[in-house]
């Protein structure tokens, strides 16, 4: 998802030369009211094989507004960070969570998903073949994680349970342990201690969301609504699909923080930030210059 556009250019040179990929086509999406036309078609200019997709902001007819998740300012959370004006933010985690949702992926083995700030600090070594080929494992992350601080439990409320219907419904025992013994024992805390992937750089095998089951689990969770009303997020969407139906299905790369970031630097933030202002201050003076014209004519 595009995002941070003034520093992309140099976020995306920065991954094709550390990650052998100078010659694969990158898609970025994002939402038409983030950026002009012409905006899109300067980065594409600037940047060699890149095509920027806008995508539609679709949300279930079921769900009301009083209930999206920013609404819900009794969460830290959302009284902090979780505003109203990020609401493409749960457009995205709905876009995100379906990665065969796009026609423009779909005729590829295997898709890359990174941010607009994943930042390498050294080549790394992955044989994308020898993954390709391997019978076991399905995605390749940067790096894992826990949901050891409040923020990322507050973006899983009802998920848990949501997982523990889904298997009873269709009677299913997770294949991976760790989620098998949480929901047996109905353990909150056991599944909190399951490892997400990064997401910030994450590889997917894409014949894996082309099989019954995940069009099973993505209608699922779709009817659910949690995306919109409790901040799902793609990580755990995903996750916990390949967990119910897969042994051990994630490939930990552990690049962070040695050899990956999160974040390029506090420059992509500044950028935002200046940009922000700039477009401010160059609609005020629009409506500055037509308000003296309106007074000259008269």
């Amino acid at each position: 998802m595009l995002h941070r556009y003034q520093t992309f250019k140099e976020v995306i040179s920065n991954i094709r030369s550390n990650v052998s990929l100078e010659e694969i086509p990158f898609y970025t999406f994002s939402f038409r009211d983030s950026y002009s036309e012409r905006q899109r078609r300067t980065i594409e200019r600037e940047i060699n094989n890149l095509k920027i997709k806008f995508i539609k902001q679709q949300m279930p007819r079921f769900i009301k507004e009083k209930d999206l998740f920013y609404n819900k300012t009794h969460l830290d959370y959302v009284k902090t960070s979780f505003p109203k004006s990020r609401k493409n933010y749960l457009h995205m985690c709905n876009f995100l969570s379906d990665p065969v949702s796009t026609p423009y992926i779909n005729n590829y083995d295997i898709a890359v998903r990174f941010d607009d700030d994943s930042w390498f600090k050294a080549k790394i070594k992955f044989d994308f073949s020898s993954f390709f080929n391997n019978k076991d494992k399905f995605i390749a992350t940067s790096h894992v994680h826990t949901d050891n601080i409040l923020k990322r439990r507050e973006t899983k409320i009802g998920f848990f349970q949501a997982t523990i219907d889904y298997c009873r419904e269709n009677k299913i025992t997770p294949k991976y342990n760790l989620l098998a013994k949480s929901i047996s024992t109905e353990d909150l805390e056991l599944f909190h201690q399951l490892p997400w992937t990064s997401g910030n750089f994450n590889i997917y095998k894409m014949a894996s969301f082309k099989t019954e089951e995940w069009k099973h689990w993505r209608s699922y969770i779709e009817k659910k609504g949690g995306i919109f009303t409790n901040r799902w997020g793609d990580l755990e969407i995903i996750g916990t699909f390949f967990y119910i139906y897969y042994k051990d299905p994630i490939f930990n790369l552990d690049l962070y923080p040695n050899q990956y970031d999160q974040r390029k630097d506090n420059q992509s933030i500044i950028y935002f930030k200046k940009n922000f202002i700039f477009r401010i201050l160059s609609r005020l003076k629009r409506k500055i210059l037509t308000v003296f014209k309106l007074l000259f004519i008269r």
